[in-house]
């Protein structure tokens, strides 16, 4: 019997059964674009027929590919999601689009025509049943634009969602999330909410500004926004969120004054507010399923057996914010409760919201790679499913593209049969698949990212990621410039203890890895020049920028505490002329990580970084500015002439004085050009 084959061209028309149906008219457009992306020629007419059948032979959301005519090639499923995902196994398997390639800038091989003869595709055998990604702290994303339009890049997220497995998303985080909801359900996604947004409601402080969200005050309110939500979501694909946290996700008792508050009254305002949304759901969707995040607050009055959940509630437990699973440090309080031993007598659900990007305002990683390594990330994974905390796995992606790597291998997890994997295998596995050449090489980078990692706490997962360096920084500053005993915020890292004796702590947690860290850019910078042009593209985006923000914010951060000290001891003028050059290293330091965003080697992502205010590198650069200023302010003169003339100008020029000056005072950029020149060999 010949064997079959169906030839993919130019010619190819793919087409939806019904156009009216939005997510196979996404699903059409996806494909008809990637045809064309890969194909050259013109052969024969022929077509990719799309459509829903509910007696297709199929389960769940799985799809069948047959060969209805030598013309005709048809994907059917029993729902619209399931075609949606057989679109994108033909894109994958067939065309060879790589799942990540918006984010990753994949070039695929182009042909002049396809020869198709495997129809024999399906989803995968999934363990984890509800698949999301929670797409949070999406700065770079609000802040960004392509193909002048931010709905194009929304729909590759959604696109990239279901092109790795998910069948749930939480699009974005409060207005974000009201804007995407509609638009990612038109992917075929289900709607699933931030655990400070109960229901999908608007947030309270938002249409009420100037009320108090208090639930104890304005209890109606609050019904109607849940209300509203419900209404506006019913018969569409959603898993509502319970609970109730305070605006701004943090605990609702910090909004509301209207009692003294102990673990029982909370408990009790909240396990009334949890029996009344449920309520509400099985009244106005009842079908749809629900999840309740024991996230922070709740998760220490659950463990007390204070907090009562109706059994058919999905319970959705989170890690530590850097993949540990245990309970986030929040601050000073840092119980590290295990989360795979919490006893669930009622044997009900269990998921997981877990973090492969976090934004905590302290040491996590926004910008760049997870602090912990691949292997570790892999170990944590494993071992939830292994406790049945599968149901619902939420992976908080962040803004996606500097973390491409972990949603990678977070998505092989979901799939049974999925075993720990070492950084090796994983590593070893994404090299291959991103990069041409030199991919031993390449592995040996990534690995030594995780290497030179500053571990800030005692636990071996306590890591620094991108933020730390910053943050600390500007409380450095703010601290030694407005002459405080202590910094702020910092006490999980340094103690109960004085500005001096902290950075002494800060210095002795960093300096050690900072010969590890400048290797590693020099060594990037090195392979970079030896690197196809797509190649070093890649490594630039994926890897170089993350090692320099590590890289880089460190070595500031240690410049600025030596400027410090050195500050604290001076006796004259002249002693601050060393602090002042320190300072200005800091700032050309910070100011290249600027400079590296906004030079990517791609131009499609040179104005991906503009919108960060969380590393907020650019702030961080003026603080290290305006510190060099100030220095100079306490070591030269008024006029800011004396440095300049004693250590730049000649003897004569600088003793002829027939005119008090012949030009205006020296830059500080200038000044410390200059006076590096002069003292190179003092200094």
């Amino acid at each position: 019997m010949p064997e079959k084959e169906f030839i993919i061209s130019q010619a190819t028309r793919v087409v939806a059964e019904d156009f009216r149906n939005n997510i196979l008219k996404n699903a059409t457009e996806i494909l008809q674009r990637d045809i064309q992306k890969v194909t050259t020629q013109k052969e024969s007419d022929n077509e990719i027929y799309l459509t829903v059948d509910d007696h297709a032979a199929v389960e769940g959301d799985d799809f069948q590919i047959n060969q209805s005519t030598d013309s005709r090639i048809t994907i059917t499923a029993k729902t619209s999601l399931g075609v949606m995902y057989g679109a994108l196994a033909v894109s994958r398997n067939i065309l060879k689009i790589d799942d990540f390639w918006y984010w990753m800038d994949t070039v695929p091989s182009v042909q002049k025509s396809i020869k198709w003869t495997n129809f024999d595709l399906h989803i995968p055998d999934y363990r984890t049943k509800y698949r999301g990604w929670f797409v949070n702290d999406e700065l770079l994303l609000r802040g960004w634009k392509d193909h002048d339009s931010d709905r194009y890049v929304w729909n590759r997220v959604f696109e990239t969602a279901l092109r790795v497995g998910c069948n749930v998303i939480v699009p974005g985080t409060d207005v974000s999330s009201q804007i995407n909801r509609n638009p990612a359900k038109s992917f075929g996604l289900a709607i699933a909410q931030h655990h400070a947004e109960p229901l999908g409601a608007k947030m309270f402080a938002r249409e009420y500004p100037d009320l108090t969200a208090s639930f104890i005050k304005y209890p109606d309110l609050f019904r109607k926004l849940w209300r509203d939500a419900i209404m506006d979501q019913k018969g569409t694909p959603t898993i509502y969120s319970l609970g109730f946290r305070g605006q701004g996700d943090k605990p609702f008792w910090e909004d509301d004054n209207s009692r003294e508050w102990n673990d029982q009254s909370i408990a009790d305002v909240v396990n009334g507010i949890i029996q009344e949304q449920y309520d509400m759901v099985r009244e106005l969707d009842p079908e749809a399923p629900m999840a309740l995040n024991i996230y922070g607050e709740l998760a220490g009055l659950y463990r007390k057996d204070l907090i009562k959940v109706p059994d058919d509630v999905i319970e959705i437990w989170a890690d530590s914010g850097y993949g540990k699973l245990v309970s986030r440090r929040q601050n000073l309080d840092n119980p590290r409760l295990p989360l795979l031993d919490v006893p669930n007598p009622h044997h009900r659900q269990r998921g997981l919201y877990y973090h492969v990007a976090f934004h905590d305002l302290q040491a996590s990683n926004f910008l760049g790679l997870l602090s912990n390594s691949p292997e570790f990330v892999s170990s944590e994974l494993t071992k939830a499913h292994e406790k049945h905390f599968d149901t619902l796995e939420l992976v908080n992606t962040g803004n996606i593209k500097p973390h491409v790597l972990y949603l990678r291998e977070a998505a092989k997890s979901w799939i049974d049969g999925y075993q720990a994997r070492t950084n090796d295998q994983i590593l070893d596995d994404y090299v291959a698949n991103y990069y041409g050449s030199h991919q031993a090489e390449i592995v040996s980078l990534y690995k030594r990212y995780w290497q030179a990692i500053v571990q800030y706490g005692s636990h071996s997962d306590e890591t620094a990621g991108d933020e730390f360096a910053p943050f600390m920084i500007r409380r450095i500053i703010k601290a030694w410039v407005g002459h405080r005993e202590k910094m702020s915020d910092t006490g999980w890292v340094v103690g109960d203890v004085s500005l001096p004796e902290a950075v002494k702590k800060i210095d002795g947690l960093i300096e050690p890895k900072l010969p590890e860290w400048q290797s590693l850019v020099l060594d990037i910078k090195k392979l970079m020049l030896d690197l196809s042009e797509q190649d070093a593209k890649t490594l630039y985006g994926d890897l170089y920028l993350s090692v320099l923000y590590q890289a880089n914010g460190l070595n500031a951060m240690h410049l600025v505490i030596q400027a410090y000290n050195l500050s604290m001891a001076a006796q004259k003028d002249d002693d601050y002329l060393k602090p002042f050059l320190l300072a200005d290293e800091a700032y050309h330091a910070m100011s290249d990580i600027v400079f590296a965003q906004d030079h990517h080697k791609s131009t499609k992502w040179y104005d991906f970084y503009k919108n960060d205010g969380y590393d907020d590198m650019p702030l961080t650069a003026i603080k290290l500015k305006f510190l060099r200023h100030y220095l100079r302010t306490l070591g030269d003169t008024e006029d800011e002439d004396a440095w300049e003339r004693n250590y730049i100008k000649t003897p004569g020029e600088a003793r002829v004085m027939t005119l008090w000056t012949t030009s205006r005072e020296m830059s500080d950029d200038h000044l410390a050009k200059k006076l590096r020149e002069k003292l190179i060999d003092k200094l």
